[in-house]
């Protein structure tokens, strides 16, 4: 992983190329390459880091490929760097995944007397092809047949100097056509591209992109034959990608909530239907997802159980297995993922599938692989989210959740209405006041390095996001947990200064909360209090944030706090906002 790009046109490749590579820069990456013919020789750039806003060195070409890397095997070095080129330097490959029988193969081609250069997975198919091209002459045959000895899921893209022309194949890792003219493109996201075109060609896993000349060819590399296939127009939503007058990606995609969360739930009673009925007739509801999406599935089980009366559980997707042998085909699985291509996600999806269990997906991503393996999909409408960290793709989730749970106890209009209340409500609530409170608490926080957030019933799975959130952007240790868990071990991790963040809603729970933070406060915790604005004088809080007012969304409204304690908390330590260390927007590896 974690960003492709190819391109053969008439216009200059490597400046569309590194266009390309920095719209897929929200995907999370640690170095870069761009590879180009120029005078039947190729000719490649590449450096750790991020992309610089202009190329330095002068490329001139109407073919080429680039790559954006998260490392897997080896260190974050310009030799590891993709793309990487044949001993002949006839082509360079560049590959999204790993190769999960990479050290046998490499032993193997070892033996034959391949030498390594670098410390990459990547580096085994480069050998393999040129292996097979000894034997077989021709690179497309070599490339099927390489492709076929790797274990795991891999795309590659190959870019090919004698015959002028780029080859690829997918096979977990997205791809996706997009044609304009006598142009194409080849990304691992149409966001990518989709600033100079929107028609689109689909590709399944299993398959060969053959391009030159501005024309295209698919193949099925295990029926061994061409397919027809052509391009649709897709009006893809992903095309927001400026700052908008904010810092960062993250500030700006927070504020936007106030628009998302109603654009979540734009889905008429109508087409809801097919899915309340599948509810209907199903005995049990699972979620599926991983990392902030698992959360998202955690509260919308939640309001399946607490507003609908469903059995609904949730499922986090990397600990599927222990689960395959009772979930049948009279169950419903709702998947949710921001990118629609989680690696997790779909090796559990995929395995459903073939025992007939219905699926149903929640993504942010038109075209995505979970979006096709699904029998109904719904779109979370959110727009592009550029920052690695989700914020409002998880709050738009959350609200199709609610509205979904409402509307199977028929009260779908005042659904509908809370969400349009809360909308209106968050409005007013992004000011200069509420900006400046949470940038003066999370400079008090700067210093400390444990943190604990406090939840019960409809905040127990806020604490988690909330927790996870702050931890991914400003590296500290953040644990959220349900309340009634601190007397049964965590109280223990409790000193004078530790902070500990309570969520604290006009609800049943209230007075649970207000009571484990007292017993924090007389341990020395230093303690805050996020949550409705009564609360706000509580005399257990030595700070408080209020949220915006809601009556059923208390924790959608609760969420957004922790978010912009990360933020500011971040921007105080000086860390990566955007592009966070270690991280990926889109997880195409287990």
């Amino acid at each position: 992983m974690c960003g492709i790009f190819g391109y053969i046109g008439q216009a200059n490749a490597p400046e569309i190329i590194h266009q390309g590579l920095k719209r897929l820069e929200y995907r999370g990456y640690d170095s870069w390459g761009i590879s180009i013919i120029e005078k039947d020789k190729i000719k490649t750039v590449k450096d750790v880091g991020h992309i610089p806003s202009i190329l330095q060195k002068e490329l001139n070409s109407k073919i080429g490929i680039g790559h954006t890397r998260w490392a897997t095997h080896g260190g974050v070095t310009i030799t590891n760097a993709h793309p990487h080129i044949s001993s002949d330097k006839r082509f360079v490959l560049a590959q999204n995944g790993i190769v999960e029988n990479y050290t046998f193969l490499k032993s193997q081609l070892e033996k034959q007397g391949y030498i390594f250069k670098t410390q990459v997975d990547t580096e085994v198919i480069v050998k393999l092809i040129e292996q097979n091209l000894i034997k077989k002459g021709d690179l497309k045959d070599s490339l099927v047949k390489s492709f076929k000895q790797l274990e795991g899921r891999n795309t590659v893209i190959l870019l090919d100097s004698k015959d002028k022309k780029i080859l690829a194949i997918r096979n977990g890792s997205p791809l996706i056509l997009g044609i304009n003219k006598d142009e194409v493109f080849l990304a691992s996201d149409p966001l990518a591209f989709n600033h100079l075109t929107q028609n689109i060609v689909e590709i399944n896993n299993g398959e060969l992109i053959e391009i030159e000349k501005g024309t295209y060819k698919i193949f099925d590399i295990n029926k061994d034959c061409y397919i027809e296939r052509k391009p649709k127009e897709e009006k893809l939503l992903n095309i927001d990608i400026d700052k908008g007058g904010y810092d960062h990606y993250m500030l700006k995609e927070i504020v936007q909530q106030q628009h998302t969360i109603l654009k979540a739930s734009a889905y008429s009673e109508k087409e809801l239907q097919p899915l309340i009925d599948r509810i209907n007739n199903s005995k049990n509801i699972y979620t599926i997802g991983a990392g902030t999406a698992a959360y998202a599935g955690d509260q919308v089980c939640y309001y399946l159980r607490d507003i609908a009366k469903r059995n609904a559980t949730s499922i986090r997707a990397y600990e599927t297995e222990s689960y395959l042998n009772i979930i049948d085909k009279n169950d419903l699985v709702i998947a949710f993922s921001q990118s629609g291509e989680t690696a997790d996600t779909l090796e559990a999806i995929e395995i459903l599938k073939k025992k007939g269990v219905y699926i149903c997906s929640v993504i942010n991503m038109p075209g995505s692989t979970l979006s096709r393996l699904s029998d109904i999909y719904f779109m979370s409408n959110a727009g592009s989210e550029i920052c690695v960290a989700s914020t409002k793709v998880f709050t738009s989730q959350v609200s199709f959740g609610y509205l979904l749970a409402k509307s199977l106890i028929k009260e779908y209009s005042p659904a509908k209405k809370e969400l349009a209340f809360l909308s209106s409500n968050l409005e007013s609530y992004f000011n200069d006041k509420l900006f400046k409170d949470i940038k003066e608490i999370s400079t008090k926080l700067k210093n400390k390095e444990h943190f604990f957030i406090l939840g019960k019933g409809q905040n127990y799975h806020i604490a988690q996001e909330g927790a996870l959130k702050i931890k991914e952007i400003s590296y500290k240790h953040f644990e959220g947990f349900a309340a009634g868990e601190l007397k049964h071990g965590v109280i223990a991790l409790v000193e004078k200064g530790t902070p500990v963040i309570s969520i604290i809603s006009d609800d049943i729970n209230s007075k649970d909360l207000i009571s484990a933070t007292y017993e924090v406060k007389a341990r020395g915790a230093l303690t805050i209090g996020i949550g409705d604005s009564k609360y706000k004088k509580e005399k257990s809080f030595d700070y408080f944030i209020p949220t915006a007012t809601s009556n059923e969304l208390k924790a959608i409204a609760n969420v957004i706090p922790f978010q912009l304690i990360s933020y500011y908390l971040a921007k105080a330590l000086g860390n990566s906002i955007d592009k966070p260390r270690n991280l990926a927007k889109s997880v195409t590896v287990k």
